[in-house]
């Protein structure tokens, strides 16, 4: 057990600290915690309290607990108290506190307790979430500190105080952060492996800097020397250098592309293989952690936050990859170097030409990842969302809602004398997921007429959930099971509630001060000028508007503290009904037909396609409902939908209209549920979708929809398509050898080995390819573009309308009642073969199907005379699977004989 040492300047006098938190942990000094208060001040200096006077403690309620702690070291003190749980109705009753020693043990003695029958609560809260809760302290919140400078050698910041005191204050703005992005190379010397941390080397790490350090903005270090590089002698100097650059740049925040699955745990693998500490935190005598969370890793960095980019870009942008080159190229208009994963090797192995291609490629990663982070903001919203919701930058990136929640309401509680229970144990889940199976009320969703409806006004209903617990007064602490009381509230489940008069509930009041909070911040926002100030602000809303919408989801999630399934059906049955209602009284007061609804939102057909006139009216009707909905409800009118086109329950495409504040209106094509985009569709699929969307919302042209589509499919016969709309990219992630089955893009890169070894795509590299006619198995008749272009290979018509085209196009077809088989067959039935064929037609239609005959030499196969399936052999059955016969196929066409010309 290492030793921390704290030594107090003794010429030093009690001060005043402010100091924004990025990070929290603690260390056990002397058998003491210490808490470590990691945070940047005003000016931008790295600063750290260290704060002696917490201790870690749960709750017990039944006394003969006390016994199993008797003679227990760990336990400091029992100090009986009055506390409530969430159900209690009678007031407090009597509690004992048990505080510990050592918040490290807490889990030993709160297994002791459940192993002899006893259940203890709150025995599972972090300590480090124990004391800010305590204090008050948010993630990325400001503090005072009160205290002296101390001299200690344990922390990597320029301002340490021995605290005494800590407050909390009232501030908005942030710290100048300082950040930090890096990239890491390395090579296998096995060919056609994936690099191994264990026995493979780091060879070139880049860093960029967001703000100059020693005179530079980025570094590239390597393994060895060469030009416009910092060169080492060994893999052991070049680490020791990035772990000296970063302590000595100070970073708060560390990032990178999918460093949290690959950089971070390699490089921390490489630095333990060569016996150095992995250091770069801001404890110097505490190592980098990298573990396994589920199927991620995590790296625990004392006193930063590592925020990969990746994860970021994965959840907050909707695309079709999420390749470094492909993100760069659709969010900066930038693109990668052209490296690939495999040619890494060869680069380095090379010659200095070799190895500046390779430190440029390096370079370019990390700036790339800088200038993602810097352009679109993306940490902005994680930081509005760690101060709403009082968790941890860090933890805000890395954790769901459940533990913004949990975190929220836990503070919220215990400020009132309430005390959570543990988490439950994974029977107790078991049980409420079966009851939630039998018992549990979804939202209501109307079933939608299949057509294409035009001038569609949408009501919503604001903030519906929040709500409704607002209206109310839903909440573990008001829900009357076996009693009743002077007022009492009814949802529409039958589910009672003390009215706000008798007893106001925690969670109704947490979620009125967000919404009025909300709008507050959106006020401000509207008078703000400066640019930085409004990013901040936009921010901020959004993480009121998150954090508001998931309490009411929260209460009938089965792994939460406050599970009530009658409070969960409480909420969405009364949105059930109220949605209903509301529909009713649209068609039966003002006579108009709702041809949607869907959870919190009415669709409804107008009698008129003046977009002035929907709003006006729809403003009216807003107001009429809103007049007789109980307590904050209130029907907003949203949107106009000058065209709606709903497939099924949750899955439409609209032509949508909204009025600017100028007045003047701003349309957009919206979908929910339609995927437009796909990683395993080839370019014309998304192009194609595009269209045939644009075509039939704002042309109003379901013909003219179909014939684009069959136009595309034409082409496709005729061979017209550009050959990169036909292409599919899917990524190599382990060598040919390990994938199971026969998988498309392997088994092209197995063909390009055998024909040229040397240039073959490896591990990581990304596989471009295009499926070309033939009799074998599909997987087989992947080619790469490039050698479709050299040798004029035909492309497979019939897998991209099969396997790319009809499957999205279906779908949106099907909402107009227009089948598969009708798609090209002018209302009659006809199977793929036939569209094939009729597409064929389509496409060359002043040819005659077949000439009489056409020279043998020409001859590159067969093709079917009903179906247009290509052969290159005749089959054993000496027909068609279809049944049709074979006309004899050429470059020039079809004919029905071939003359053999004999010199």
């Amino acid at each position: 057990m290492r030793c921390f040492t704290i030594l107090l300047c003794g010429w030093c006098s009690m001060a005043d600290y402010e100091m924004q938190v990025i990070d929290v942990d603690y260390v056990n000094i002397n058998e003491k915690p210490v808490l470590r208060i990691f945070g940047k001040t005003a000016a931008g200096e790295s600063a750290c309290a260290f704060y002696d006077g917490f201790v870690p403690y749960f709750y017990l309620d039944d006394e003969k607990a006390l016994k199993t702690l008797e003679n227990e070291p760990l336990v400091k003190e029992v100090k009986e108290v009055e506390r409530m749980l969430p159900s209690d109705r009678d007031g407090k009753r009597r509690m004992w506190k048990v505080i510990l020693s050592n918040p490290a043990k807490t889990p030993e003695v709160r297994d002791r307790l459940l192993t002899s029958g006893f259940l203890p609560y709150e025995a599972d809260i972090l300590f480090r979430y124990r004391f800010m809760n305590d204090l008050g302290i948010n993630g990325m919140g400001w503090v005072k500190v009160e205290g002296s400078e101390t001299a200690t050698n344990t922390v990597n910041a320029k301002l340490k105080v021995k605290a005494s005191k800590m407050h909390v204050l009232k501030r908005d703005d942030d710290a100048p952060l300082r950040t930090l992005a890096f990239d890491i190379e390395c090579v296998s010397d096995r060919s056609d492996a994936v690099p191994e941390a264990r026995r493979d080397p780091v060879v070139m790490i880049s860093l960029v800097f967001s703000e100059p350090f020693r005179g530079k903005s980025d570094v590239v270090l390597a393994s060895k020397h060469g030009a416009g590089l910092e060169g080492f002698d060994s893999e052991k100097k070049m680490l020791q250098a990035f772990i000296e650059i970063v302590n000595g740049f100070d970073p708060d925040i560390i990032t990178g592309y999918n460093i949290n699955s690959f950089d971070l745990p390699y490089i921390i693998e490489r630095m333990q293989q060569n016996n150095v500490r992995a250091g770069f935190g801001r404890c110097t005598q505490k190592s980098v952690a990298s573990r396994n969370v589920g199927i991620r890793h995590r790296s625990s960095i004392a006193g930063r936050v590592m925020l990969d980019c990746y994860e970021i870009v994965r959840k907050d942008f909707s695309l079709q990859r999420y390749g470094l080159d492909f993100v760069a190229e659709r969010l900066l208009g930038r693109k990668k170097h052209d490296v690939k994963k495999s040619e890494i090797q060869k680069l380095w192995k090379s010659g200095p030409d070799g190895v500046r291609k390779l430190t440029e490629y390096c370079r370019n990663d990390s700036l790339l990842v800088m200038e993602l982070l810097d352009r679109l903001k993306l940490a902005d919203k994680y930081v509005a969302l760690s101060k709403v919701s009082g968790t941890l930058l860090q933890d805000t990136l890395e954790s769901g809602e459940t533990a913004r929640i949990e975190n929220y309401l836990l503070r919220e509680f215990n400020r009132e004398g309430y005390v959570f229970p543990c988490k439950p144990g994974s029977a107790e889940v078991a049980r409420r997921e079966q009851r939630k199976e039998a018992e549990l009320v979804g939202g209501w969703v109307f079933e939608p007429a299949k057509e294409l409806h035009s001038d569609v006004a949408v009501f919503d209903f604001k903030s519906m959930y929040p709500s409704i617990i607002i209206t109310y007064n839903i909440c573990p602490t008001t829900i009357l099971k076996d009693r009743h009381a002077d007022g009492e509230l009814t949802t529409m489940n039958g589910a009672r509630f003390m009215p706000p008069s008798l007893k106001k509930g925690i969670i109704p009041r947490i979620l009125e001060h967000m919404t009025s909070e909300r709008q507050a911040v959106k006020r401000r926002q509207k008078k703000e000028t400066e640019r930085e100030r409004i990013r901040q602000l936009e921010a901020k809303q959004w993480a009121l508007k998150i954090m508001a919408n998931a309490f009411y989801g929260h209460m009938g999630y089965s792994r939460a503290r406050v599970y009530d399934l009658d409070i969960a059906n409480a909420i969405t049955s009364t949105g059930r009904e109220t949605i209903k209602n509301t529909a009713k009284r649209i068609e039966s007061e003002f006579g108009l037909r709702v041809i949607y609804g869907d959870t919190d939102s009415v669709f409804v057909k107008m009698d008129t396609d003046d977009l002035e006139k929907i709003a006006e009216s729809g403003g009216r009707i807003a107001d009429k409902i809103s007049e007789d909905l109980p307590g904050v409800m209130e029907l907003e009118f949203e949107k106009v939908f000058r065209r709606f086109l709903p497939l099924t329950k949750k899955r439409y495409a609209a032509w949508r209209f909204d009025r600017n504040e100028d007045g003047t209106w701003k349309d957009k094509i919206e979908t929910k549920g339609i995927e437009t985009v796909r990683r395993d569709w080839c370019p014309l699929v998304s192009e194609t979708v595009q269209a045939v969307l644009e075509t039939l919302l704002k042309a109003d042209d379901v013909r003219g929809a179909l014939k684009y589509f069959k136009a595309v499919v034409g082409q496709l016969v005729a061979g017209q398509i550009e050959l990169q709309k036909l292409v599919v990219t899917k990524t190599m992630t382990k060598s040919a050898g390990a994938y199971d089955g026969k998988q498309p893009h392997i088994q092209l890169v197995k063909k390009m080995q055998q024909r040229s070894p040397g240039e073959a795509p490896g591990i990581g590299d990304r596989i471009s390819y295009v499926i070309v006619k033939g009799r074998d198995l599909l997987s087989n008749r992947t080619e790469d573009p490039e050698y479709v272009r050299e040798r004029g290979l035909q492309t497979d018509p019939q897998y991209y309308i099969e396997n790319q085209l009809l499957p999205p196009i279906e779908r949106i077809f099907r909402g107009l009642n227009i089948s598969k088989s009708e798609l090209l067959g002018n209302g009659k039935q006809m199977g793929l073969f036939d569209i094939v064929r009729a597409a064929r037609a389509e496409a060359t239609p002043n040819q005659p199907e077949a000439a009489e005959r056409i020279p043998f030499s020409e001859v590159n196969g067969l093709v079917c005379e009903k179906c247009g399936l290509f052969y290159d052999t005749l089959p054993l059955i000496g027909a068609c699977k279809c049944g049709g016969g074979f006309l004899f196929s050429s470059p020039k066409g079809a004919a029905k004989s071939a003359t053999l010309q004999i010199s």
